[in-house]
C-alpha cells in the first residue's frame, strides 16, 4: 500500500518545477542507500557522473547520460523505485530531461576517434553506432528515407555492444574496406542486413590494426559520455537528444 501511495504521489508531482542536482548533493542522497556500495564507488572512481533532479516528493537520480539509467527515491530516504514511474492520471510515463549543457571534453579525443566520415551536407552530425545494434538498423532505414546524407557530413564512431558477438566481426570487414566511401558503402550494406562480413577473414595484421581504431572509437564515444547507441551529437559535440530534430 505504502509503494503504490509513493507511485501516485510520483505521478502527481511528474510536472512539477525540479531543481537541478550537483554530482555532491546526489552523493549524500545515496550515501544513507544500499545503492553506494563498492560498486558505485568504484565506478565513480574510473568516472561515472552523476546527476539529478529534486521533485516535490521524490528525488530523480541518474547514473550517466542516458535517463534510462535513473532511480526513484523519495524524500525521507525510505523507498527506492527501480524501473518506470507513470503519472497516475494519465498512465504516461515520467519524461526525465536534463538540460542540454555544452560539451567540456576533449574535441581531440572525440575527432581521433572518428572512424570514417560520409556525407554531402555542410552540418556536422556525430553518430555513435554498432552495426549489430537493431536500434540503428532501424535509425538506417529512416535515414536513408530522409537523404540524410544529403543534408549532413556524418561521422562515424564505433561503440561495439559487449553482448553483440558478431559486432567486431562487422567491424573488422567494415573498417578494412580502402577508403570512407567504401566503408560508408559496407557499413549502411551491413546494417540493412548483408552478410558478406562472415566470409572475410582478417589477417593478423589487420585485426591489430582495427582493434587499434577501435578503441580510439571506444575512447571518443565515451567523451562524449555516450551511453548507447545510436547516440547523435551536433557540430558542437552537444548530445542531439530530439532525434526527430535531426531530420528537419
Amino acid at each position: 500500500m505504502k509503494k503504490l501511495l509513493l507511485i501516485t504521489l510520483l505521478g502527481i508531482s511528474a510536472f512539477a518545477s525540479d531543481k537541478i542536482l550537483s554530482q555532491n548533493e546526489v552523493l549524500n542522497i545515496l550515501k544513507p542507500t544500499y545503492i553506494y556500495n563498492k560498486n558505485l564507488k568504484k565506478a565513480l572512481k574510473n568516472g561515472l557522473k552523476l546527476k539529478g533532479l529534486e521533485k516535490k516528493d521524490f528525488y530523480v537520480i541518474t547514473f550517466g547520460n542516458s535517463p534510462q539509467n535513473s532511480i526513484f527515491i523519495s524524500k525521507n530516504g525510505k523507498y527506492i523505485i527501480l524501473g518506470r514511474v507513470v503519472n497516475a492520471s494519465t498512465g504516461q510515463p515520467l519524461q526525465i530531461s536534463y538540460p542540454n549543457t555544452p560539451f567540456t571534453g576533449n574535441k581531440e579525443v572525440v575527432k581521433n576517434g572518428i572512424v570514417f566520415t560520409f556525407g554531402k551536407g555542410k552540418k556536422d552530425l556525430y553518430i555513435v553506432t554498432d552495426p549489430e545494434c537493431p536500434f540503428c538498423r532501424r535509425f538506417e532505414k529512416i535515414a536513408e528515407k530522409n537523404h540524410l546524407a544529403d543534408k549532413y557530413k556524418i561521422h562515424i564512431i564505433f561503440l561495439p555492444l559487449s553482448f553483440h558477438k558478431h559486432s567486431k566481426d562487422m567491424i573488422y570487414y567494415i573498417l578494412s574496406a580502402k577508403n570512407d566511401m567504401e566503408k560508408a558503402k559496407r557499413f549502411k550494406e551491413t546494417l540493412e542486413g548483408s552478410e558478406k562480413w562472415k566470409n572475410f577473414k582478417p589477417t593478423k595484421e589487420q585485426k591489430e590494426n582495427i582493434d587499434k581504431i577501435i578503441q580510439k572509437s571506444v575512447k571518443a564515444a565515451d567523451e562524449l559520455g555516450a551511453e548507447g547507441t545510436p547516440s547523435f551529437y551536433d557540430k558542437d559535440m552537444k548530445e542531439i537528444k530530439d532525434r526527430g530534430s535531426i531530420f528537419k
